[in-house]
């Protein structure tokens, strides 16, 4: 077996240019010129060339306290919407200088499953924390953070805006002659149709405000039991949480010999790539997953740079777009 190379230190620098130590960190770390004229600074760049030198990043970051990395905690389940935002959160850190490093949850993992993904974060030395977990943990570990979603008062968050994404789902469908409307939604997103739904000149039933379940049982058969629920008797449209559930729902209908969207328009408030290849392709909100990452980076760095600031929620409203799910009635 080859021996080991032996890593080069700074003191092998020095030592090659005949220069202190100190004075050869200074040079290479832009930290100061104390004393580097452009002789010294030729010196150890012929040096460090000379003698294949590669900086200990990992031993400055600890003594600096700081990692350069940017930890996300977040669920991989339910849609494909957490893997290509995961994705695009990997590609804004590193684009803005920093390492990712992810720690991840089942959505229908025990909370001691999801607090431990929490605390594999803790134990590393990042220098900041985006979540979809608003966890006080982060304060009291004194993490800066940005959430995904609500931040309860305690972060920056980002967020889609849902209240102008119902009255936008809302009024889509009013315009194209719906006269009721139910949805398949979870808690928050229900309680906001309810507020606005008759605002646009629109009825609903209570039982056509469909409380989803969690994660991966989100989207089995939920059409299926809204069928049962309202004894067959269906509204004009429906909207749905993400196009998850519309592709379900859509499917579902099929079976009861619903078609969409001679007998039901479909609108969906989250939506990714499949919108356009599933038949009929879905009307949906495009949810930009670049800007949504690239205004959680923001935030985080703004948040380290000055943790002093207020805290400030983001709402980002997506562009609907017409397809073939919404017919005129």
């Amino acid at each position: 077996m080859p021996e080991r190379q032996k890593r080069v230190t700074l003191k092998d620098v020095a030592d090659y240019c005949g220069l202190s130590r100190s004075l050869v960190a200074f040079i290479i770390s832009n930290s100061g010129y104390r004393n580097s004229t452009p002789e010294n600074r030729r010196k150890v760049a012929e040096a460090v060339k000379a003698l294949n030198y590669r900086p200990n990043t990992a031993a400055r970051e600890l003594r600096a306290r700081k990692s350069s990395t940017i930890g996300v905690a977040m669920p991989m389940s339910g849609t494909g919407f957490y893997g290509n935002i995961a994705l695009e959160l990997q590609r804004e850190i590193k684009r803005r200088g920093f390492t990712s490093l992810f720690s991840f949850w089942g959505g229908d993992d025990p909370e001691e499953m999801h607090a431990e993904s929490l605390r594999a974060l803790f134990s590393r030395n990042i220098d900041g924390v985006i979540s979809w977990d608003a966890s006080p943990r982060f304060r009291e570990e004194g993490i800066p953070a940005v959430i995904y979603g609500g931040g309860g008062g305690l972060y920056d968050s980002v967020s889609p805006d849902d209240e102008q994404m119902i009255a936008e789902a809302l009024r889509h469908l009013a315009e194209f002659g719906h006269r009721t409307v139910g949805i398949l939604g979870m808690k928050e997103r229900n309680r906001i149709f309810a507020e606005q739904v008759s605002g646009n000149g629109l009825a609903t039933r209570p039982e056509w405000i469909f409380e989803l379940a969690s994660w991966s049982r989100r989207p089995q058969d939920a059409f299926g039991q809204f069928y049962r629920n309202c004894g067959g008797t269906l509204p004009d449209a429906l909207i749905c949480h993400s196009d998850t559930e519309a592709v379900a729902a859509v499917s579902s209908a099929g079976k009861q010999g619903v078609e969409v969207p001679r007998d039901l328009s479909v609108v969906a408030l989250d939506s990714s790539f499949i919108v356009d290849y599933f038949h009929p392709a879905l009307d949906a909100f495009d949810i930009n997953l670049p800007e949504i990452a690239a205004q959680l980076v923001e935030r985080l760095l703004a948040r380290i740079d000055a943790p002093e600031l207020p805290v400030r929620p983001v709402k980002i409203l997506p562009r609907l777009i017409h397809r073939e799910s919404v017919g005129r009635k």
